[in-house]
């Protein structure tokens, strides 16, 4: 299929996606919902000229990271660092974090029911939250809009954006990305109603979505990985079977490697950046994507690129790239955006590179598909993409 053919496409699919959304069963998204504060790189110049030693290392570190072109997650240990960054950079603006959150209010625009786990009902919490997204109370499904903000925020987590060649620092920005700061570990949301009530609408709903693991400190990942094995065969006791593990980034691979062992016989699907494929040390991607799907006996792996996503499934060809457009175009429109929309057309300035397989390929017992993605150089942001294109990669499964 020539590069021209892809955008009709993904034209095509535009007047669908509300429809499909439409018709999905329930979908359960955890186990970890938080706050995003949005900030600028080029703009945070009090950053780069502090005196305060935890400051200068973080810019250190953000410089570094810009102009390598490097995403990614980033924990710095500076209890103090909120009150300094209110004080002294500035905050564009505040969202929703959480890869199963974020896949959530995506599904929720489009007309979908999604429900998360939230354990953080402050104000500030529910107020990036899309008042039709689902939440479990002692009453059952509610949307956000009925609850009140009660209790303390959470630590936010802090993006610090940039664009291709923007001035960093001394650097210029190799690609455009983000990285995601955080100032302590996570742990799991501890939400008893969303226990409750996901158990009892498992045998409704259509899929599950799990994140969140790479945050968690590494003394309490045990004991967390426990919770999670008891949620899951729970709901697959009542007959949900399709389960979904983001994976996210590692800095201590090994800890990875804990959370795929203690899952992995849980699950029937796993998703990552290239990043985080290119991590398990093979440099084909379709072998490497292949040897975890054969490791944990998966109906599917998915991952997802700046240029083009692909799938190794059981699933049917057809329908799966269906599925990697869906969640390649959302995606696109976001990064257009800056926020999560609702796609009108194929973005305008977005183009098409040649993926690096063909669309529809038989793969050690299972099919490779693939597809190149609508690829924005300059979007007006990057956070989120990731999430959003897997909700896409939900409306057809």
């Amino acid at each position: 299929m020539n590069l021209d053919s892809w955008r009709e496409k993904y034209l095509s699919l535009v007047p669908r996606l509300s429809g499909l959304a439409q018709a999905m069963p329930l979908t359960l998204c955890g186990l970890a919902t938080c706050t995003d504060a949005y900030l600028r790189l080029a703009e945070a110049e009090s950053l780069f000229a502090a005196r305060n030693r935890k400051a200068a290392s973080l810019a250190k570190v953000l410089q570094e990271r810009a102009a390598s072109g490097i995403g990614g997650e980033l924990l710095l240990d500076w209890p103090e660092a909120e009150e300094w960054i209110a004080a002294n950079l500035p905050i564009s603006s505040w969202g929703l974090g959480g890869t199963g959150a974020q896949a959530a209010q995506m599904l929720t625009v489009l007309g979908a029911r999604a429900l998360i786990t939230l354990e953080d009902r402050s104000q500030r919490q529910l107020s990036v939250i899309h008042p039709d997204v689902l939440v479990a109370t002692e009453h059952g499904l509610e949307k956000r809009a009925a609850l009140d903000g009660t209790g303390s925020s959470k630590p936010a987590h802090y993006i610090f954006e940039f664009s291709v060649d923007e001035l960093i620092g001394r650097e210029r920005a190799k690609r455009s990305t983000r990285v995601i700061v955080r100032f302590a570990d996570d742990q799991l949301d501890r939400d008893p109603a969303f226990v409750q009530v996901s158990v009892a609408q498992a045998s409704q709903a259509g899929v599950a979505v799990i994140c969140g693991f790479n945050e968690v400190a590494p003394a309490a990942l045990a004991a967390e990985l426990e919770y999670t094995k008891t949620l899951l065969s729970a709901w697959q006791a009542q007959g949900l079977s399709k389960i979904h593990l983001e994976l996210g980034g590692y800095e201590d691979l090994s800890l990875r490697d804990q959370v795929l062992s203690a899952l992995g016989p849980l699950i029937s699907s796993l998703g990552m950046s290239h990043s985080e494929l290119r991590e398990f040390g093979v440099p084909d991607v379709a072998t490497a994507a292949g040897r975890l799907r054969g490791t944990f006996g998966l109906d599917r792996i998915c991952v997802h690129a700046d240029t083009w996503a692909l799938a190794i499934t059981n699933n049917e060809p057809e329908r799966e790239l269906e599925s990697l457009m869906c969640g390649c175009l959302l995606a696109a429109c976001r990064a257009t955006h800056g926020k999560v929309a609702i796609p009108t057309g194929v973005p305008a300035d977005a183009g098409f590179q040649k993926p690096p397989y063909p669309p529809v390929n038989p793969q050690n017992g299972g099919t490779l598909v693939c597809c190149p993605s609508p690829y924005l150089e300059r979007p007006k942001a990057t956070i989120g993409l990731g999430d959003t294109f897997l909700a896409g990669t939900l409306l057809v499964n």
